[in-house]
Parts: C-alpha cells; sequence; structure tokens
C-alpha cells in the first residue's frame, strides 16, 4: 500500500462485536499498548548536513513529552474511559477499583508523562497508580536488546529477514513522491548540488560489532526528518514552522504530512515488525500482553506506554496491518496503540478483537474533545487465518515468543 492510500477500510473498533449469532458478547479484559504523545524531536532525528534552516524551538528539551501533548493523551484516555464505561469494564464515574487498572509504563520521561496524562484521563482526580522503573533505568519489557533480555546476530538477522524487505529496497521506486516531498521540506532540494536521495542505494546490512542492523538509503535519511515534521504539526505550529512552511499548508499540508508518514513507518520493517526482530524485540512484552489478558488475577483493564517500534513489534507477531487516517501504512502514530478485548459469548468462548485506536492529526493538533459520539479513529484489524474475533488460544500463540 502507498502512503498515498486512503485508510484501510475496516470496522470501527467503536462498536462492541457480536457473536456469529447476533448475540452481544461480554466484555472481560482489555490490555493496550500505546506509543508515547507527542514530544519535542530526538536529537538522532534531525537530518545533520540536509536541514536547510534553523529547527523551530521546542518547550522542552529533546525527547521529553510537551504539555501539549500531555492534554492530547489526557483526551485519549477520557475516551478509553467512556468506551471502557460503556462496554461495562470500568464505572462510569467515580474512581475504579484500585484492582481493576493496572497502568506500566517505560522509564523513558516521555511514556512515564504519558501514563500519567492519561491516568488523569481514564480516572480523573483519583490515586491511579502509574508504575515504572527508575527514571533513565532500562527496562527489558520495552528495551529488551539495551538491556540485555535479548541478542542479535546481526549477519543471521540481515539473511533472515531479506524475503521481507522488498518494500525497503524499492522505496526509491514506489514512495517517490514522498521522498521527494521530504526533501522539499528540509530545503536540499534548492542547494548546489541538491540532495538526490532517491538515487541512493539501500543497504542492509551488519552493525560493525555485530550487535545489530544497520541500514543505510532512502528511507534512512528521511524517516527521521518526516517525523520531526509530523510532530511540529501535531504540536500545534504555525504551518510556515512546520517544514519550515516547504509543505505548504490547510489540506496539502495534511496530505504531504500522510505520505511521508509512511518513511517513518517503513523502518520499521527492518528494526522490529520482520519475522528474525519482532519476537527479540518483544521477548518480554509479548507474554507480559498475554499474561495480561488471559493469565488468572489480572485486572480488567491494563495500559502499557512504550515506543513506536514496540508496536511494530506486537503488530509483526499478530500479522496485523494498520493504517490510521492522515498517517502512512504501519506509522504508529503518537499517543494511539493497539487494544486487544477479550470478550466471551453465552456458551463461554473466549474470543479476542484486535483493534488499533488513534487520534487523528488534526485531533492532536486542535486538542478535540473526544467521545463515543465523537470518537479516534479506530478500526478493527484482522489475525491472519481467524479474522476480526478469534479463538484467545490463537492470539496467545502469536504472542509466544521463542527467539
Amino acid at each position: 500500500m502507498l502512503a498515498t492510500a486512503p485508510a484501510q477500510a475496516a470496522p470501527d473498533a467503536t462498536v462492541a462485536p457480536r457473536a456469529a449469532n447476533g448475540q452481544p458478547l461480554t466484555l472481560e479484559r482489555v490490555v493496550m499498548l500505546v506509543r508515547h504523545g507527542v514530544r519535542a524531536p530526538l536529537d538522532t532525528e534531525a537530518a545533520p548536513g540536509l536541514a536547510q534552516g534553523p529547527w523551530p524551538s521546542w518547550p522542552v528539551a529533546p525527547s521529553h513529552l510537551t504539555p501539549h501533548g500531555a492534554a492530547a493523551a489526557t483526551l485519549m484516555g477520557a475516551y478509553q474511559r467512556q468506551w471502557l464505561a460503556a462496554n461495562g469494564l470500568l464505572p462510569a464515574q467515580g474512581c475504579p477499583a484500585a484492582s481493576q487498572v493496572a497502568i506500566w509504563t517505560n522509564s523513558a520521561e516521555r511514556t512515564i508523562r504519558t501514563g500519567e496524562a492519561m491516568a488523569q484521563g481514564l480516572a480523573p482526580n483519583c490515586p491511579l497508580p502509574v508504575g515504572h522503573r527508575p527514571p533513565g533505568t532500562l527496562d527489558p519489557l520495552f528495551d529488551p536488546f539495551e538491556a540485555g533480555a535479548a541478542t542479535v546476530d546481526a549477519a543471521a538477522a540481515v539473511k533472515a529477514m531479506e524475503p521481507e524487505m522488498d518494500n525497503v529496497r524499492n522505496a526509491s521506486t514506489y514512495l517517490v513522491p514522498a521522498i521527494a516531498l521530504t526533501i522539499r521540506g528540509l530545503g536540499c532540494d534548492k542547494t548546489l548540488p541538491a540532495c538526490d536521495l532517491v538515487q541512493e542505494r539501500t543497504v542492509i546490512s551488519p552493525s560493525a560489532d555485530n550487535r545489530g542492523v544497520d541500514l543505510r538509503g532512502p528511507v534512512a535519511q528521511t524517516a527521521g526528518a518526516a517525523q520531526i515534521f509530523i510532530l511540529e504539526y501535531l504540536e500545534g505550529m504555525a504551518p510556515d514552522q512546520v517544514a519550515w512552511g516547504r509543505l505548504g499548508a490547510g489540506p496539502g499540508l495534511s496530505d504531504a504530512l500522510a505520505q511521508i508518514s509512511r518513511l517513518h513507518g517503513l523502518q520499521f520493517d527492518v528494526f522490529a515488525r520482520n519475522a528474525y526482530m519482532a519476537p527479540r524485540k518483544a521477548v518480554a512484552l509479548a507474554p507480559r500482553m498475554a499474561e495480561a489478558l488471559t493469565g488468572a488475577g489480572q485486572p480488567p483493564v491494563t495500559l502499557l506506554v512504550g515506543h513506536d517500534d514496540n508496536i511494530a513489534a506486537i503488530a509483526g507477531l499478530l500479522g496485523v496491518h494498520f493504517q490510521v487516517q492522515g498517517y502512512g501504512e504501519d506509522d504508529p502514530p503518537v499517543g494511539g496503540g493497539l487494544r486487544l478485548e477479550l470478550w466471551r459469548d453465552a456458551a463461554g468462548q473466549a474470543l479476542v478483537r484486535v483493534a488499533y485506536v488513534a487520534q487523528t492529526p488534526d485531533q492532536v493538533r486542535n486538542l478535540a474533545p473526544l467521545s463515543l459520539a465523537s470518537p479516534p479513529w479506530s478500526a478493527v484489524l484482522p489475525l491472519p487465518g481467524c479474522g476480526t474475533l478469534c479463538p484467545v488460544k490463537t492470539v496467545a500463540d502469536k504472542l509466544s515468543v521463542a527467539p
């Protein structure tokens, strides 16, 4: 699917599913894995040597959640509370019991603060704990490679993932418009000589220490800048500050950002989604989600706050793809993510529905209030082999990783 394709046509996840005979189902548990909210750019995203002009200033340090991002996350939390209450999993008002909700975030500032902001939306003015490791320490749930919970044989990884790399290797063919838009946003189309990233060869190779994989070429050169331009828009910056105004304004700007978003999402084909990397990236996270969904004594609602590559890895294990309105295929928007729902029919059979729920770019930019009548974008993601309602064992098996 090209970045210019419309958001996929899929059932709206706002509506509760029904059994094959039309009878209603009972919601028993929900496990959400979401990406942190709007943050200031990372130092590694700044496209040194390509960006023509000083980047806009941000109200927080690099990588930190912005106040705007926190406000958007609270709005999403409030919506999820409404949806959970409408489906009988949480009370409509008041504070949920301590045993009803579990929140765990990565130890980065942006994930902790996103969890706190979403908790305020889920349960305003309630003492809802937000768990995490000490700030700045490594959590193998979200950062297994850095924490030593998983390792990569880089040469074996490159060989194993090669059959899945066609989209990355062919980006300079089918994503020429998106690459050209990113080049225009950077302003290096006007330099002498102009940067011609389309002609760069894609190289996927073992890292020098053989502990990881390196990606070079058009996707690697444009993914970071594409993400910055999208973050500038989400933060509510004026159009002349989004990509220095080089991508226009209004609908034209929104369309350009949707196209370049695919470049950001495509890098996860290399680093997270493929059959070699996904079980390693999710070595601790996937079993944690399976336990939260099916284990005895687990709370009805579990919220995990991590990063885009965490979502990409779990989506890869499940074999699902998504395209949120206003974004490119498989690019996880800030503040949104996967929602695994455990339903039970009248005969006692447990069924799982997988959904993706995320605010559109304009909902985040404008801090649009969300409700069941004005929801965020959502879609039910059919799992290969079983569709939109799957036996719980099927999903648990997919989350059983053995790297």
